[in-house]
């Protein structure tokens, strides 16, 4: 028997930080219900992070059990607890609460707790399915032993878990064959996917069309919505099983909440397959580092993976910011581009500073009338603008890339950090200019207000410093490489307005064109 679990709820929040509100959570779970899926993950149990409404990270089992109540039950229902998450001594028992199964995931380093926690919970009466993350990092010895010993307890299913999206065809068989031959015969085996490598549709139909003898569980979420190149949709692989076994799954309730709800996150906050999602597959890395990476949107993606193959081997499992953040601010600051001459900003001069904010294309005439009076000296931030400039200042080798054709080589000003082939006129040594009180700031007008300061300048006008915002074209050019996360631009934002407090101080800083920086100046 094949049996699908949907995990929208739960894998899904991911995107959302799990804010579901409690009309899209009943929208969706109604929905799994008239599509006929077996098994419904409602989200997490979550004691610390977990809410009681317009989340599916819970704090209560009572929380879970208000959300099936309104639910005409037809499928499994279950909930996950990540190791440590949740207390297991907490939950009821499984007579006094609607909720049939519990997911418990864990690490390898955590077997021991793990399985004192199964048992915990399969002596409550709930229905076990127990998922060792990260399957891969398994040896076959490793994971025959984990075997025999939940062959000691009597689970409702046992997974094999691809975290990142890496497991190919053959892995993927190897590990079905080694569980499948060693597990007891009622034991269930389940397949949770990532989709790093496209490989989450095609190994699912491989497991579909295996000749095992056991009840099979295939994970998928509506949409594939979930972190990073997200997961295998539940819309195809029901789709498929219609076709291939005339399962009875309803496929148009799916399709409906994705054009009801979920198309609206992925505007939000997009998933699918990505270079990014690739690299951290292929690194067999934890898919946050190559999102962190990319979210600097200051490198090429050959540059990305440069830092993430430094990641050490310990490292690659969990997501760890501090180290990734190490690893990028070394790359950064290994210099590529050798030291090379100064500004020479006229003393009878105003400095007026070009950033990149679309708020330039609105003041165009504001600008060039500065401009022409000639009272000021033109610095342009990583782009090249519809003006003349006296200087083009880059710290992003992408900008620098894309605009450098374009500049005259005698104007051109980069950072340490980008590297040119070609003779440029002035490189800035970024280790000078890049802390503001420790704390290391990329944002190109701060790095150059920063450089201001050393030159001791007193005073700057700055246009187009418009500030990051979800929804709205955020350039004065056509950039195609634009982030769209709202979590991102908050960070953003963040950095740069804790940034202009401190150089204030030191520097008048004037911004002549709209920007949600202005009550902080």
């Amino acid at each position: 028997m094949i049996k699908v679990l949907d995990c929208t709820l739960r894998d899904g929040g991911y995107i959302n930080n799990w804010n579901f509100s409690r009309s899209q959570v009943d929208k969706i779970t109604n929905a799994l219900c008239r599509s006929n899926i077996d098994i419904i993950e409602l989200g997490y149990l979550d004691k610390k992070r977990g809410s009681k409404e317009n989340s599916t990270l819970f704090n209560t089992v009572s929380s879970v059990d208000n959300i099936i109540d309104n639910l005409p039950i037809k499928a499994q229902m279950v909930v996950m607890i990540d190791l440590y998450a949740f207390d297991v001594h907490a939950l009821p028992k499984k007579v006094d609460t609607k909720i049939d199964g519990i997911r418990l995931a864990f690490h390898k380093h955590d077997i021991k707790n793990a399985l004192q926690a199964a048992r915990k919970i399969i002596n409550l009466g709930y229905q076990l399915f127990f998922q060792p993350m990260v399957t891969k990092t398994y040896t076959d010895k490793e994971f025959l032993t984990l075997i025999e010993k939940v062959s000691q307890i009597d689970i409702y299913a046992f997974y094999i878990v691809d975290s990142f999206g890496s497991m190919s065809l053959s892995e993927f068989r190897h590990y079905i064959g080694l569980a499948d031959a060693n597990l007891n015969s009622d034991v269930g085996l389940g397949y949770h996917s990532h989709n790093n490598m496209q490989l989450a549709f095609s190994n699912a139909i491989d497991f579909c069309n295996s000749q095992i003898d056991r009840e099979v569980i295939i994970d998928s979420s509506i949409y594939g919505m979930g972190r990073g190149a997200g997961n295998l949709n539940t819309e195809l692989i029901a789709d498929y099983l219609n076709n291939k076994d005339h399962k009875k799954y309803n496929v148009l309730p799916l399709l409906e909440v994705i054009d009801e709800i979920l198309t609206y996150y992925f505007k939000k906050q997009p998933w699918g397959f990505s270079p990014a999602q690739y690299l951290s597959s292929s690194f067999d890395c934890h898919p946050n580092y190559a999102s962190y990476l990319v979210d600097k949107k200051t490198t090429h993606i050959a540059d990305i993976q440069k830092v993430l193959e430094k990641i050490p081997l310990n490292k690659r499992v969990s997501f760890d910011e501090s180290a990734v953040d190490k690893l990028y601010q070394q790359f950064l600051l290994t210099i590529k581009s050798e030291a090379q001459g100064e500004l020479n900003i006229p003393n009878d001069k105003k400095v007026l500073l070009i950033a990149s904010g679309n708020s330039v294309s609105n003041n165009l005439n504001l600008i060039k009338q500065k401009i022409k009076s000639g009272n000021y000296f033109v610095i342009a931030l990583n782009y090249k603008p519809q003006f003349n400039c006296d200087y083009y200042f880059f710290s992003n080798h992408q900008r620098f890339d894309e605009f450098k054709g374009l500049l005259p080589i005698e104007r051109r000003v980069i950072t340490t950090n980008i590297k040119c082939n070609q003779k440029t006129g002035i490189v800035l040594e970024l280790k000078d200019i890049v802390y503001i009180e420790d704390k290391f700031v990329t944002n190109v007008a701060i790095l150059m207000i920063n450089y201001l300061i050393s030159q001791n300048i007193k005073q700057v006008e700055i246009a187009g410093l418009d500030g990051y915002q979800v929804g709205r074209d955020n350039y004065a050019y056509n950039e195609t490489n634009v982030p769209n996360s709202e979590l991102l631009f908050i960070e953003l934002n963040q950095a740069v307005e804790s940034s202009l407090k401190v150089l204030k101080s030191f520097i008048n800083i004037k911004l002549i064109t709209s920007s949600i920086y202005e009550d902080i100046l």
